[in-house]
C-alpha cells in the first residue's frame, strides 16, 4: 500500500523534537505528497502548545517554508485535549477555524473543565485496578468524553488513537466515527489500537487513517503498523482514506 500522507506529527511547539522543515523534508523522502503538523493542545501539561495563538504563529512558519517545498503540501493542524463528558476541546473555534485538519484524543494531565469533570474522567482511570465495577465507570465515561467531542465539534477530522490512554467502548466510538464522517486512526507510533479493535471497528464500518505519531524526523511517515494490520486483517484498500488515490483529509476536509 502507498501512502499519499501523513497526518499527525509534532513538532518542537509541542513535545515533537523536530523543526517544521525536518518534517517536511522527512516526508518528502518518505514519497509523500502531504504532511500535517498536528501539535498538542495547551492544556495537556507538559506537552502542549504555550497557548492556542501559537497555531497561527505556525502558519506563518508554514507559508514562509511552503514554496521551497512545493512537491509536499504543509498542513497546519493541532491535536486537540478532550476536556470532559461533553466533549469540549482545548482549542477554541475561533482557533480551530484557522486550521487545515484538526484531530483530537483523551491524554493524561488535560486540565478539565470542572472538578467534577475531572474526577469522572482522569480520577476515575487511576482507579480501574480496583476491580471490575470500577473499569467498568472508567469505560463508560472515556466512552461519552470520546463520542461527544465526535458530535460537538464538526470540525473534526481525524478521532487519535481511540483507547490508547483511556479504554472505550470501541463500537460506540466507531459508530460515531461513521456517523459524522471522522477518521478512526491507526496510530504507528504506539501501535494502537490492537488487532481486536481493529478487526470491531471495521465490522463498524469505519473509514480509518494511518498517522505516525511521530515526534522525530526518523518516524514520519513510518505507517508500517497499520499496513500490516491492514493487510493481516484482509481490510481493503478503500477503507483507508489516506492511501494513494484515497479521499480528501486535509485542508478543510470536514468543510
Amino acid at each position: 500500500m502507498r501512502f499519499y500522507g501523513d497526518y499527525h506529527t509534532h513538532s518542537r511547539h509541542s513535545d515533537g523534537r523536530q523543526s517544521h522543515e525536518e518534517i517536511v523534508r522527512a516526508a518528502k523522502k518518505q514519497g509523500l505528497r502531504e504532511v500535517a503538523v498536528t501539535d498538542h493542545g495547551p492544556l495537556a501539561a507538559g506537552i502542549g502548545v504555550k497557548n492556542s495563538r501559537d497555531y497561527l504563529v505556525q502558519r506563518q512558519e508554514i507559508e514562509r517554508l511552503q514554496p521551497s517545498f512545493p512537491e509536499v503540501k504543509i498542513l497546519l493542524g493541532a491535536e486537540a485535549n478532550i476536556r470532559d463528558l461533553k466533549g469540549t476541546l482545548d482549542i477554541p473555534p475561533e482557533v480551530i477555524e484557522e486550521l487545515d485538519i484538526l484531530v483530537a484524543g483523551l491524554h493524561p494531565y488535560t486540565l478539565p473543565t470542572s472538578v467534577q469533570d475531572g474526577w469522572k474522567i482522569f480520577a476515575q482511570n487511576s482507579l480501574c485496578h480496583l476491580g471490575k465495577g470500577q473499569r467498568e465507570k472508567a469505560v463508560n465515561n472515556n466512552t461519552k468524553a470520546s463520542v461527544e467531542a465526535i458530535y460537538q465539534n464538526p470540525r473534526l477530522d481525524i478521532l487519535a488513537h481511540p483507547g490508547l490512554f483511556f479504554r472505550v467502548d470501541v463500537v460506540e466510538v466507531a459508530r460515531a466515527c461513521v456517523r459524522k464522517g471522522v477518521f478512526f486512526e491507526i496510530n504507528c507510533g504506539h501501535e494502537h489500537p490492537g488487532i481486536s479493535d481493529i478487526m470491531e471497528a471495521e465490522q463498524v464500518g469505519v473509514d480509518f487513517i494511518i498517522n505516525s505519531d511521530a515526534h522525530f524526523r526518523e518516524t514520519v511517515g513510518e505507517l508500517n503498523y497499520g499496513e500490516s494490520v491492514v493487510k493481516r486483517l484482509g481490510i481493503a484498500e478503500e477503507r483507508v482514506v489516506n492511501r494513494v488515490d484515497g479521499e480528501a483529509v486535509g485542508d478543510g476536509a470536514k468543510r
